[in-house]
């Protein structure tokens, strides 16, 4: 009998189970599609961790909850700081006719009283926030604090369940609908259609213009100078030293203890929340002072409430007698997917993230202390596996040679996006000869709307005869040319100027105030429900989606022209 060697195999890093196998995970299912939606810039360790697992089960916990016909919910992958998403599609006909009458029937209570079931899911959420909140982490034991770090796991994925339920009924409602109104000429990418969905308040944009009205406080105390022309990490320090700026430091201050708890980036925890660091407001209330004037989405809102009763009239116009009932339900539901679509991520994403920094930093805190990590901060590059190995003795640890190397591909990865994206990040892994063969077997079979409308997106209709230079998704219609201005992270968005043509990857809720300084927005990723196209439904602004190359081939002061309508971008300075 040959000598026995123990065998040392390094198979998962910082999301262990869920880093992506090429060889396992594709044979099992077919395509994993890059999330170029969220994971752009790339994400933490320890984010990644929160997100590949609690993500994906709270989309599986949705498609169980109401019986999707078709999926069993999404698995997602990491690689190297972003996710690839896998559907788990149901291909046996008994089982989806099963499922089918299961899932009408699921339906039936959000049709009734969507706005109930989301108002109550809404306490439960600010209940357990504000029971972590209360946390002492200084005099925190070490058991006190695994108790505390189990009790975050199980916060975020109680919110993922809570996530995925309003989002799913919505979305799927407009999912439906889409199919619907094919035989009426409309698909929904057609302002018709789109027109139906517009015109909606929410919490975010109601923050939004409490952000404004401390803008025209400024303007009114006279301090708007010292906002606009001191450095942002300044500026707080030199409104300190005039009682004008005192008294308006108290505003903000007295606006962050309500509005506070929440996230610049909703995608990770590596960035102050605002209550942290106020100084992170200065930016979009620099936006609201640039643009000027009055608030006046209230009045584009209501131009646009107008046109949506407008658009749903005429279409229900056009459905025979027996079918209004079911149109009109699902345009109520699907009219849900604005409002939604921003307040969860405030709820949801931004209020529990800003939650989790301010516990990990206290753990980070204490790791540092005992020189288990170098610095607070470091604890970002762990995941919470690695934090439960160490928390009830760190002393006995040393974690630098896990998160030091994690910090150095992170950064170097992020900081040379633009020259490593295609290789290290791939639109698919796919078995499949073609990434339009993996949409068409591995994607649309699964009518999953949040991962077609939003994660990965509709794709592109490449049409010659426009001879555009770039062609994306029309996430809202209309037309404009201007200057472009490319934007890749929130810490940028203070050098978008009034009139410019606003290019990105994507957006997030901190982004809105600036739709109000632009002509359009055109973004790399996302789909006609994603978080760029709504708030530019909302604006009335011109907006292209998923153009997938948008940041790469446009520069800073091109002129261009966009045509969102036909999907369509045009370089004017050839």
């Amino acid at each position: 009998m040959g000598e026995i060697k123990k065998e040392r195999v390094r198979i998962w890093d910082s999301v262990p189970g869920f880093d992506f196998n090429e060889e396992v995970d594709l044979a099992q299912i077919s395509s994993y599609f890059f999330d170029g939606t969220h994971a752009v810039p790339l994400l933490t360790p320890m984010y990644s961790w929160f997100w590949i697992r609690n993500c994906a089960y709270g989309s599986q916990y949705a498609a169980e909850t109401f019986s999707m016909p078709r999926n069993k919910g999404f698995t997602l992958r990491d690689v190297e700081g972003s996710d690839y998403v896998g559907m788990r599609i149901i291909k046996n006909e008994e089982e989806i006719k099963k499922r089918t009458t299961k899932f009408k029937e699921a339906l039936v209570p959000w049709i009734e009283d969507f706005d109930g079931k989301w108002g109550a899911q809404q306490e439960e959420l600010l209940s357990i926030y504000e029971k972590l909140r209360g946390f002492d982490l200084e005099e925190a034991t070490s058991i006190d604090l695994m108790h505390h770090l189990w009790d975050l796991i199980s916060a975020n994925r109680r919110m993922w369940e809570i996530h995925f339920q309003g989002m799913t009924v919505s979305y799927v409602a407009f999912l439906l609908l889409e199919d619907m109104v094919k035989p009426y000429g409309l698909t929904s990418e057609s302002p018709e259609f789109q027109n139906m969905f517009r015109g909606f308040d929410n919490k975010v944009f109601q923050v939004d213009k409490k952000l404004w009205e401390l803008g025209r406080k400024a303007t009114d105390k006279g301090v708007d100078s010292v906002i606009m022309n001191t450095p942002i990490e300044e500026v707080i320090n030199e409104l300190d030293k005039s009682e004008a700026g005192k008294e308006w430091l108290r505003d903000l201050y007295d606006f962050l203890e309500v509005d506070g708890w929440r996230m610049v980036r909703m995608m990770d925890l590596n960035e102050p929340y605002w209550l942290e660091d106020p100084s992170t407001v200065i930016s979009p209330i620099r936006a609201f002072i640039k643009k000027g004037g009055d608030y006046d989405l209230d009045d584009v809102r209501a131009n646009l409430s107008n046109e949506r009763e407008k658009a749903i009239a005429d279409l229900l116009q056009k459905v025979p007698q027996s079918e209004k009932p079911w149109f009109e339900a699902l345009i109520n539901l699907g009219g849900k997917t604005g409002s939604y679509s921003e307040e969860h991520d405030l709820y949801c994403e931004l209020y529990m993230h800003a939650v989790l920094r301010r516990s990990f930093l206290g753990m980070g805190r204490r790791l540092a202390e005992a020189g288990t990590i170098d610095k607070p901060e470091d604890i970002f590059f762990l995941n919470p596996d690695e934090v439960e190995m160490v928390l009830m003795g760190p002393e006995f640890h040393k974690l630098q040679y896990i998160a030091n190397r994690r910090r150095a591909r992170w950064e170097y990865l992020n900081e040379n996006w633009a020259e490593v994206n295609a290789v290290t990040h791939p639109p698919a892994y796919t078995s499949r000869a073609s990434i339009e063969e993996a949409v068409g077997m591995d994607l649309l079979p699964s009518e999953d709307p949040i991962i077609i409308k939003i994660v990965v997106g509709e794709l592109p209709r490449v049409r010659p005869e426009l001879k555009a230079d770039i062609y994306g998704v029309c996430g809202a219609p209309g037309v404009a040319e201007g200057p472009a201005r490319v934007i890749m992270t929130y810490n940028e968005l203070d050098q978008v100027q009034k009139g410019d043509i606003l290019v990105c990857p994507g957006t997030n809720p901190a982004w809105t105030p600036v739709f109000g300084l632009v002509k359009a927005v055109v973004s790399d990723r996302g789909g006609t429900l994603s978080h760029t196209a709504i708030v530019g439904r909302e604006y009335g602004l011109p907006t292209i989606v998923n153009c997938f190359e948008g940041t790469a081939k446009i520069k800073t002061g091109m002129n261009i022209r966009v045509d969102a309508t036909e999907g369509a971008i045009y370089f004017l300075d050839k």
